[in-house]
């Protein structure tokens, strides 16, 4: 069938050479220039493990010229294998994601002690966005007093899902890139989706790049109130600034955890 010829041959354009497939597919490489040519057709075991081989099913294989090409552009099946793999495995843990994360769209101040600071909140602006099904986010960092123009300005972005009634975030900074972090939150329904506290681990933003785990508090500023105006109230604050609400103070209180392990309780 020229349409599995033709579209094998796109297939194996996508990969190093000829030889390597032949020998990754325990093939001769004169009966896999056969294939290509269309001058011969796999048997139907033969088929399928070229198919898994490559990351398609069967009866894609046999689609006509066009469709098949626009099928491996979705996919990105023309990328490296790797590559290929890697974007699966995030499609499949992707794929789990609850519906009611688009409840996370939006904005929120994000609370918590600071890492690299010790005495001082911190408090972020995150930004949440759903696309094609995916919840992605922004988290802008001013690592300076709130009250004053701040030099030191740290971006990340990530991707956020829910799943078992909690939200996992996973980010990365793109400013330096030599940071990451990971946010487990639990929502209070009680409170519709404007206020969310849980536990942020990363690495602090000095020099040390010490480990650490944190109480964190996401909370929805005033409705009225929009995202340029709550990024210019960012950055670090006193404890006991009067900024600083009294209830977020309690939840992102990190003395008292334990014995074994460190909790994100809600008080």
């Amino acid at each position: 069938m020229s349409e599995i010829s033709e579209n094998l041959r796109l297939l194996c354009s996508f990969k190093t050479s000829i030889s390597q497939i032949a020998r990754d597919l325990d093939l001769n490489r004169s009966q896999l220039n056969r294939y290509i040519a269309g001058t011969s057709t796999p048997r139907t075991g033969l088929m399928r493990k070229i198919c898994d081989y490559f990351g398609v099913e069967l009866h894609e294989l046999m689609l006509p010229q066009d469709d098949f090409a626009e099928l491996i552009k979705i996919r990105k099946l023309d990328t490296d294998s790797t590559g290929r793999s890697l974007h699966q495995h995030i499609d499949r843990v992707m794929a789990k994601s609850e519906a009611r994360i688009q409840n996370m769209s939006g904005f929120f101040w994000e609370y918590y002690a600071s890492m690299s600071q010790p005495g001082k909140i911190i408090r972020n602006l995150i930004t949440f966005e759903q696309r094609d099904h995916y919840m992605f986010y922004k988290r802008l960092e001013r690592m300076g007093p709130h009250d004053k123009p701040c030099r030191h300005h740290f971006k990340y972005q990530g991707a956020a899902m829910m799943t078992g009634d909690r939200v996992f975030m996973f980010d990365h900074e793109y400013g330096a890139e030599v940071e990451m972090t990971q946010t487990v939150l639990y929502p209070d329904y009680a409170m519709r989706w404007t206020r969310i506290h849980g536990i942020k681990l990363g690495v602090s933003a000095d020099s040390a790049h010490m480990p650490c785990a944190v109480r964190v508090v996401f909370e929805r500023p005033p409705p009225s109130m929009r995202a340029f105006t709550a990024l210019r109230q960012c950055g670090l604050f006193d404890f006991d600034s009067p900024h600083i609400p009294e209830h977020v103070l309690e939840m992102i209180d990190n003395a008292a955890s334990g014995p074994q392990v460190f909790e994100a309780y809600s008080r």
